[in-house]
């Protein structure tokens, strides 16, 4: 075919039907060359498709170079869409050329650009260095047209065939890839058995080395099941009942004998042929061994809990006796000065004395017991007490203790207070002690003043000093416990932060609140508001001693300031005394001499007080009322009391008027 010669239909259904066989970019532009190479002599085609308003993309090109390449509509292209074709003598000189990424590693001169319209989309074939004698002639003919145009949408197919590949791929590995993770970690399978319970099928993700199958598959539960499991007789016994039953079961747990055992957990469904015969389970299992191992080492750390709480509940028990005994003397002691006639100034100093050693033992308390403080079950004493002289003991304590010429210390109390109000006087008295105390340890000079009022039935104690304020940064650490807010101003030794902690706690059990106002640098205000009831006159009565037959006691203490103490109390009341230092003389004693009543002491060396007990009830065929005196009146330790034959649990340190109370219904024993 000559130069100037047409392509001829059947040469163009020829070419077309080849195109159509074309695999790949590389194939058509091969197919194209071959057909074009006595016709149009170029170096590159380059075929662009419309993918936005004035602006082309490369869908295949002879060299890779023009690949990703992105082309704007410019004059050049403008003129081939207008015309159908137009070639540029100096395409480097053309905005569509020049603004190619790849422009220098090109050498560019004649380049035909044609047009095509498509039902696929518009496009441009460029032929790079053609020679410009006779391409007019060829490229104008209607047939070369449309075969171009079938080229164009080969390519377009295939572009569209390869995005769709890629996203099909995508697809593929994105499945893979969670095929693989629920391989991986995916613990659940299906099971089917038959009406005798054998496993028929187990269907799980596993093909190759299925330990399911492997295990179960013509084998039934009981079988499989460790000796441990074979144990747990009424488990397996309601299991069977169920099956028995044909009922539908979840999440039955159990444990497989294996090389390494593991824990299952089944879910299952009767099944029924078509005339309605039991035809086996079909049910999902999973793999529960991680959560059962989890399980046992948290069952673990709870037996270890359970051991170091039982230890540390010892522990309390024997700190509590310990710390509380000698408390229990220096009250009483205090207790039995205050009976003795004393100058006014002595007077005010016992009373001090008493007013700290009361809310000395209610922090011992707090301390040893913090498990109740924690648990919310502090329990409190309601009865009358005088709230004037409760503040003015703890504001003349706080004068000794805290003195400074720098610091003047004032109280205001509302006359219209009465005189006795009933609550826990001890506890209040430790919340105004730790309020009071923490105004003086932030304040190196200035004032500090003590306000006593009432309002809306509420007992209203305002402490304000001009000491150094707190940062409202700061404000929600200040009731934190074991929390201070700046330690190197201290002026004292700053403790461990859980005053106010323990105040805002009991404030809240009894029904009051502490807030604050303070601000940085210009002292604090502290405001405390408790429920308050004015006590009867028939409550502030106290107790007249009534006479009472002299009781032969047997006192059994170990410490000697206790049995000095325990001894004035006893012979106060005119009863008779005899003292034991440990169990074991108790017995003796009791065995040589008549008693009334024997008082004994828990915690004692040589014989207990439980074991001294038990020994009068069943040794000594006695039931002479024994009364424990203990420092630590747990339940469990009354408990234990109560289970030797002890008739009634008194609690250190006790006081006259409560002692005098728990001997009222003990009368001699002819």
């Amino acid at each position: 075919m000559g130069h100037t010669e047409q392509l001829s239909m059947s040469e163009l259904q020829t070419y077309l039907m080849d195109f159509a066989h074309c695999e790949d970019e590389s194939d058509v532009f091969q197919l194209l060359a071959s057909l074009l190479q006595d016709k149009l002599e170029f170096e590159d085609c380059i075929v662009l498709n419309r993918y936005k308003d004035r602006y082309y993309e490369t869908i295949a090109a002879t060299n890779a170079v023009f690949h990703a390449e992105s082309w704007p509509e410019c004059q050049l292209f403008s003129e081939a869409l207008e015309k159908g074709c137009v070639l540029s003598k100096c395409p480097l000189q053309e905005l569509e050329f020049a603004l190619l990424n790849c422009i220098d590693k090109v050498s560019l001169k004649n380049s035909l650009v044609i047009s095509i319209d498509s039902v696929g989309g518009q496009g441009l074939f460029i032929f790079t260095n053609v020679g410009i004698s006779n391409c007019h002639n060829i490229l104008n003919t209607a047939t070369m047209k449309i075969l171009l145009q079938q080229v164009y949408f080969t390519f377009i197919n295939q572009v569209k065939l390869q995005k769709q590949t890629l996203k099909s791929l995508s697809m593929i590995n994105k499945f893979t890839t969670l095929s693989t993770l629920f391989k991986e970690l995916g613990t659940e399978w299906f099971w089917r058995s038959d009406s005798s319970m054998l496993f028929k099928s187990v269907n799980n993700i596993e093909t190759v080395g299925n330990i399911y199958t492997e295990k179960f598959v013509g084998n039934s539960i009981e079988s499989l099941i460790t000796k441990s499991e074979q144990l747990n007789v009424d488990k397996w016994r309601d299991f069977n009942q169920i099956i028995e039953n044909q009922e539908d079961f979840y999440n039955f747990e159990f444990e497989v004998t294996s090389v390494q055992d593991f824990w299952v957990s089944f879910s299952g469904k009767p099944q029924f042929d078509e005339q309605g015969y039991f035809a086996g389970y079909l049910g999902l299992a999973k793999n529960i061994t991680v959560s059962k191992e989890r399980e046992a080492a948290l069952q673990a750390e709870k037996l270890k809990a359970e051991d170091a709480s039982k230890t540390k509940s010892k522990f309390l028990s024997v700190m509590s006796h310990e710390i509380r005994t000698p408390i229990h003397a220096v009250m009483g002691m205090i207790e039995l000065l205050l009976d003795t006639k004393l100058t006014p100034e002595q007077q005010q100093l016992v009373n001090y004395a008493n007013s700290s050693t009361e809310i000395l033992y209610g922090l011992i308390t707090d301390v040893l017991d913090f498990s109740k403080i924690e648990s919310g079950t502090v329990s409190f004493i309601s009865k009358p007490f005088n709230i004037k002289l409760l503040s003015e003991n703890i504001v003349g304590q706080l004068n000794i203790i805290e003195k400074s010429d720098d610091i003047l210390f004032t109280t205001n109390i509302d006359e219209n207070i009465p005189k006795y109000v009933v609550g826990d006087e001890y506890r209040l008295g430790q919340i105004l002690f730790n309020v009071i105390g923490n105004a003086f340890k932030f304040t190196k000079h200035g004032q500090i003043t003590l306000n006593v009022n009432l309002f809306n039935e509420q007992l209203i104690f305002d402490v304000k000093d001009s000491g150094i304020g707190i940062a409202k940064k700061n404000l929600e650490l200040i009731f934190q416990p074991f929390s201070q807010v700046n330690d190197s101003i201290n002026r004292k030794s700053e403790g461990v932060g859980l005053g106010l902690s323990i105040s805002k706690n009991l404030l809240e059990l009894m029904g009051g609140e502490i807030t604050l106002e303070t601000q940085l640098g210009l002292g604090s205000k502290f405001t405390i508001s408790i429920p308050f009831k004015e006590a009867k006159d028939s409550e502030n009565t106290h107790s007249v001693i009534q006479k009472q037959a002299s009781l032969s006691i047997l006192v059994a203490e170990d410490n000697k300031t206790n049995q000095v103490l325990i001894k004035a109390y006893l012979e106060k009341l005119n009863h008779k005394v005899t003292l034991a230092n440990e169990g074991r003389e108790a017995i003796e004693l009791f065995k040589r001499k008549k008693f009334d009543l024997v008082l004994m002491d828990i915690m004692m060396p040589i014989m207990d007080g439980l074991s001294a007990a038990e020994y009068i009830r069943d040794e000594l065929i006695s039931d002479i009322p024994i009364y424990a005196l203990t420092a630590n009146a747990e339940k469990d330790n009354k408990a234990s009391c109560f289970k030797v034959g002890m008739n009634k649990v008194l609690t250190k340190p006790i006081k006259f008027q409560a002692l005098q109370e728990a001997l009222s219904g003990v009368y001699p024993r002819g």
